[in-house]
């Protein structure tokens, strides 16, 4: 255990705040596909709080590993009293790459760790409390099905340049009727020619039509990358998030999501010339609105794009999509400002 004393900026206001680190290890057990133990850390800015909710990032490269590390981050999960959780990249026996399925061992080590986080760091809490989830690419698959494998657990899911290889992309999640309380948020990139647009929408599309709170953001002209570019977007949103479901270290379960009293966004889309790795085309986004769900107009028509499947023959070009929903009006700012970037900053994966 590591326990150190630093400065974090909360309210505008310079305070000490004593924070502590853990570190563990979680041995896979029989039928599980985990190649070898998996490795967590455990941040804690405000140690001497009880901790109400725990932001998970499973690690995927360098840039999604070092939100753990990101003084933003810090300073949000202080503010909120959450502890920040790294899962360390965790090999299955088939593939250097993760086994993104929770079912076959990568969700059973997560609790455990948890557990011995609990016991270790003498949070009992930890055992119990809400977790919302961030990853990147393959591991965006991973925690969109996390809503599934835990939905009582789930504060809310962010899954950024999200897909994997077949089967187990986007468009193959069946989510159980129990996890569409869970708000997600669900990041594409414009200029991606790995995971692309499709893929990730059919997946908001197909969970946002059953009445899931769900938000759909595409960050328009970038590549497979930049994760930094969408910390203050997702952070304006999971504090609404927050702020709504209530999330508390006592065990109470989290508050669900009452839309009727939000907003909804609109987002339409064309073509940016990039296609991903099935040769199915990419979105930009053209022109983007949003409005308060009670000025909703009952007799709008529906959206132009309802995706049957993600072939490029399937996908149009241009039009309309599914909207989306928007948990604050200052999330509403935060959503418009994004989506009217028509570029944005890019770091390079390598």
């Amino acid at each position: 255990m590591l326990i150190l004393s630093i400065f974090l900026a909360l309210n505008a206001e310079a305070r000490n705040v004593a924070f502590s680190q853990y570190r563990t290890a979680v041995t896979p057990e029989a039928g599980e596909t985990l190649q070898d133990r998996c490795f967590y850390q455990l941040l804690l800015p405000v140690a001497d709080h009880p901790v109400r909710s725990v932001f998970v990032i499973f690690e995927r490269g360098w840039q999604v590993g070092n939100l753990y590390y990101d003084s933003v981050m810090v300073n949000f999960a202080a503010e909120h009293e959450m502890g920040l959780l790294l899962a360390q990249h965790c090999r299955s026996k088939e593939r250097e790459d993760m086994d993104v399925v929770p079912e076959h061992g990568i969700g059973r080590a997560l609790f455990t760790a948890l557990r011995q986080f609990a016991s270790d760091s003498h949070h009992p809490e930890l055992e119990q409390c809400a977790l919302a989830f961030f990853s990147f690419s393959g591991g965006g698959s991973l925690v969109a099905r996390m809503a599934g494998f835990a939905p009582d657990r789930t504060l809310a899911v962010i899954a950024y340049a999200p897909g994997q290889y077949e089967p187990l992309g986007m468009d193959t999640i069946e989510l159980p009727k129990e996890s569409l309380v869970v708000p997600q948020l669900i990041i594409a990139n414009g200029a991606d020619n790995v995971n692309g647009t499709a893929r990730p929408y059919f997946y908001f599309q197909k969970y946002r039509r059953e009445g899931a709170p769900l938000t759909f953001v595409v960050q328009n002209k970038t590549p497979h990358c930049c994760v930094a570019n969408i910390v203050p977007l997702m952070l304006s949103w999971l504090d609404a998030v927050i702020r709504e479901r209530q999330p508390s270290s006592n065990g109470t379960p989290l508050r669900a999501i009452h839309q009727e009293q939000e907003w909804i966004g609109r987002l339409d889309v064309e073509d940016s010339g990039v296609k991903d790795t099935w040769k199915t085309k990419s979105w930009n986004v053209s022109r983007v609105d949003a409005e308060p769900t009670s000025e909703k107009a009952a007799d709008r028509p529906a959206p132009e794009i309802l995706l049957a499947n993600t072939s490029d023959g399937e996908v149009p070009s241009n039009g309309e999509l599914v909207t989306s929903w928007l948990p604050s009006k200052g999330f509403v700012n935060s959503w418009l400002e994004f989506e009217k970037a028509r570029e944005h900053p890019i770091t390079p994966l390598e």
